[in-house]
């Protein structure tokens, strides 16, 4: 018999009202009731009046010693007032909004009340009450259950767990809970809802946020380990020779990560399994040269490769930048599709990728739509991968190759977060960067420095230059993004009114607007640039020099940090100036981190550990890593035992071998199942 099979609608010792209440709440079985964990966990463990500070927090115990009363206040706020005798001290004691306590204290109710003093130790104020006849615990755990009173639900819970606690099935190998003095599962399940102080709830935790995190990285591991096994696609039989007359070609020596992420791809490429690398480096860093020898090694053991954009600005000038890169090589051809491409060239450039004829294809998502057919599809490219999403990944798969697969991203990201968010991925990471690019110089504003900013504007728009102002991001609402960039944008026309041209970007246009004005900006009809965040990505605009940005304030390094790299593709003395709105402590620390750190993955690491992941993949993307009990910032450490854990697991096979793993192999096989069928 299994806990699953055990229904609650079975149980003689639970009410039929109760019954009703938790099948609501979709607590059908046994294993529904016994993994329902606790929230949280609310301390009443009783202090004394002696330690007592005001307004800082204290549990007492007592009993009421006088009539309780409620007394209905202005703006809908009421009052719960009575006297208690603490420690043969009487104090009168409030609760705010708690109106039905009225009916289950009185005179005689002894009670734990946890809150604090104020004014004098004569008057407290209550936060959380316990009534002790209730529930006699200096521990009490909170559950998401609603319409029964805690007291009735641990009752259950307590009575379920004597009877089938022997039913609880182990679900990790023994070695790993000796290797990590990990609790059982019948002990975590105990300590869980029964602990006696939080030392026994921590060490339960631990258990099962080390079992969460391990089936996560298990489950990634194993879809890179069948990849490997899955034999469908070709090895690619590139010319070493022409790869070094690229190279023999280049104006500067290649760096030493672009070197190690070269070698990556090019073994991935003879493999006779697709590749699926993730090729992480921030702006300028010199990702573009390595996709470009993944380009040419696939075309030059007779395939094609194609490289997808999330704008056609971008695609516009990839063609452009690999055009010049090929140019003196034979049997190259290339060609660009976008949403904008006449329907004439269109019908022209897919018959020539049927027959082969083209070679590297570039363009946005429309180089896999339906009608879009290969010959001999080897390699894809995706620039700026995080935006794109399983949607385009699916399209790809459909065309029925399994082509190889190189993603591309200048967001610097954490060493675990990315084997996190990309633990079926390989990773190639380029933090040496080239020898001349130049430093962005960074200079935090204040008040007083601004007309020095905007005569360092009128200086480089006099020299040719260009320049962003990026405005502030007010996360609440898109309207007010845009009407603050729209305020900003009338300022700087009207200041700079019959010198120079102003734009304005922002995230309301629609996507064929902004490509519009960013090509305006790119071919120097516009001159300054006012724009939300939503400043195309990648795009490179060689001849703006400065970046202003408003209200840096509200915006993380990571982000601060790719916004100044808009101006890094310079070759002048690139600028950026962040001026905030209002400034608190931590937000100084925080622009100064930025105007004394280069360095994109210190940045990362600063805001990870500040913010949140959603700073670099967005709050969506993000929450695919919301673990239901795991936190990857607070548990980090776990998190890297964890990783080490799960490569020994796969390289010694014992997950698909030793019975002990049994459990979690049908978790990660079944992980794996619903992935998969996910993309077809």
């Amino acid at each position: 018999m299994k806990l699953n099979d055990i229904m609650i609608a079975n149980e003689d010792y639970i009410l039929a009202r109760y019954q009703n209440l938790l099948k609501k709440q979709n607590i059908l079985t046994i294993e529904d009731l016994l993994f329902n964990f606790p929230t949280k966990y609310e301390d009443y463990r009783v202090g004394s009046i002696k330690d007592a500070v005001l307004d800082e927090n204290i549990v007492l115990e007592g009993t009421i010693v006088s009539k309780v009363t409620v007394n209905y206040l202005k703006s809908k706020l009421s009052t719960v007032v009575f006297t208690m005798e603490v420690e043969g001290e009487r104090i009168r004691c409030t609760i705010f909004n708690r109106v039905f306590l009225k009916g289950k204290i009185n005179y005689g109710t002894v009670l734990r009340v946890q809150g604090h003093f104020y004014q004098n130790m004569n008057n407290f104020t209550i936060n959380n009450l316990l009534i002790c006849d209730e529930i006699n615990r200096d521990i009490v755990p909170v559950y998401k259950v609603k319409d029964i009173a805690h007291d009735k639900y641990l009752g259950i819970m307590e009575k379920a767990y004597r009877r089938y606690k022997n039913l609880i099935v182990e679900t990790l190998p023994k070695e790993l809970l000796e290797k990590h003095n990990l609790l059982s599962m019948q002990e975590t399940i105990y300590k869980l809802h029964f602990a006696d102080d939080f030392e026994q709830i921590n060490q339960a935790l631990t258990r099962i946020k080390y079992e969460e995190l391990l089936q996560y990285q298990l489950s990634m591991k194993y879809l890179h380990y069948m990849r490997e096994q899955d034999h469908n696609c070709p090895p690619i039989d590139y010319d070493i020779n022409v790869l070094n007359k690229l190279n023999d070609s280049l104006d500067y020596e290649l760096t030493h990560d672009q070197k190690l992420a070269i070698n990556d791809i090019l073994t991935d490429l003879k493999a006779p399994y697709a590749m699926n690398r993730l090729l992480q480096g921030e702006v300028g860093s010199g990702k573009t040269i390595v996709a470009e020898m993944a380009i040419l090694a696939t075309v030059s053991g007779g395939y094609q490769a194609a490289m997808m954009c999330p704008t056609e600005i971008l695609s516009n000038q990839h063609y452009e930048t690999l055009l010049e890169t090929f140019k003196d090589f034979d049997n190259i051809k290339l060609g660009i599709l976008t949403g904008s491409t006449a329907p004439a060239k269109r019908l022209e450039i897919l018959e020539q990728l049927k027959t082969g004829e083209i070679n590297i294809i570039i363009g946005t998502h429309a180089l896999f739509q339906s009608d879009v057919e290969y010959k001999n599809l080897g390699l894809v490219v995706t620039d700026e991968e995080h935006r794109f999403g399983v949607h385009q990944r699916v399209m790809i798969k459909n065309k029925g190759f399994a082509v190889n697969y190189l993603k591309m991203s200048a967001t610097p990201i954490p060493r675990t977060l990315a084997i996190s968010a990309y633990g079926d991925t390989d990773i190639s990471v380029i933090k040496t960067l080239p020898s001349n690019r130049k430093q962005v110089i960074t200079k935090l504003v204040d008040k007083p420095g601004k007309k020095a900013v905007m005569a360092h504007m009128k200086e480089e728009l006099k020299n040719g230059h260009q320049i962003y102002v990026v405005t502030p991001l007010i996360e609440e609402s898109e309207a007010i993004d845009t009407a603050n960039a729209n305020e900003v944008y009338m300022k700087m026309a009207k200041y700079f009114e019959g010198e120079y041209q102003v734009g304005l970007i922002h995230g309301k246009l629609k996507p064929a607007e902004k490509e519009e004005i960013m090509t305006k900006f790119l071919n120097k009809e516009i001159h300054i640039l006012v724009a939300t965040s939503v400043i195309e990505v990648g795009v490179n605009v060689a001849n703006a020099t400065t970046i202003l940005i408003l209200g840096a304030e509200r915006f993380g390094v990571a982000t601060l940090h790719q916004l100044r790299g808009r101006v890094m593709r310079s070759g002048a003395v690139p600028y950026c100036f962040l001026i905030p709105e209002n400034i608190t402590d931590v937000a100084l620390a925080r622009l100064r981190m930025v105007e004394e750190t280069s360095d994109g993955f210190k940045l990362a690491e600063y805001d990870l550990l500040h913010r949140g992941p959603g700073e670099f993949f967005g709050e969506k993307q993000a929450g695919a890593m919301n673990f239901k009990y795991a936190d990857i910032l607070k548990d980090n450490d776990l998190l890297e035992t964890v990783i080490e854990d799960s490569k020994e697991i796969m390289l010694t096979t014992k997950l698909m071998d030793e019975e002990e793993y049994k459990y979690l192999f049908d978790v990660v096989h079944n992980n794996y199942l619903i992935k998969t069928s996910k993309l077809d």
